[in-house]
């Protein structure tokens, strides 16, 4: 059974998803401090995990951000959604599952941030790539290149409208 919910405080099953995490390398997700999670609680923002037969498989933050919210933050998924492979990204756990709950719980503009030059996981060069792609697809849109907490990176426009067409499908 799939499930996606908030997730407010530290449980067991996050401690354990931290642990595989640092297992794989993922050095953005192998600690609560490095997450920013609580500080990203204490500063109004959310957590939002997916689980597969309870167990934890895909972590995203959101928070505030320029005139809207910064969703996917730290997103970091265990494995591929079993979908195979697909040009929208939608074998994402939290692409597919924890942007829905952002979509819906606000009218603002959602941003998404993707490092250009620190690759904390050996994965991040490839997503940065892959948003190109989802740009031409018309899911997002590049915003700027910015530094963000002291990273350089880029910022992405979601395109609500065309992120539910096409989810719809897949």
């Amino acid at each position: 059974m799939i499930r996606t919910n908030q997730l407010h405080e530290v449980t067991p099953q996050l401690i354990t998803f931290i642990e595989e995490c640092d297992k794989l390398g993922y050095k953005n997700n192998n600690s609560l401090e490095v997450m920013n999670f609580q500080q990203t609680l204490d500063g109004g923002g959310v957590w939002f995990e997916t689980s597969v037969d309870g167990k934890m498989i895909g972590i995203s933050g959101v928070h505030e951000f320029k005139d809207g919210v910064r969703a996917l933050y730290r997103g970091c998924q265990l494995y591929s959604r079993p979908k195979g492979l697909s040009k929208n990204h939608m074998n994402c756990w939290m692409f597919y599952y924890h942007l829905p709950k952002v979509i819906f719980a606000t009218n603002d503009p959602i941003y998404i941030t993707t490092n250009i030059n620190n690759d904390a996981s050996g994965k991040m060069g490839r997503l940065n790539k892959l948003y190109y792609i989802l740009e031409r697809n018309g899911l997002v849109d590049l915003v700027s290149t910015e530094e963000v907490f002291g990273v350089d990176q880029n910022i992405w426009l979601l395109n609500v409208d065309r992120y539910l067409e096409v989810r719809g499908k897949e």
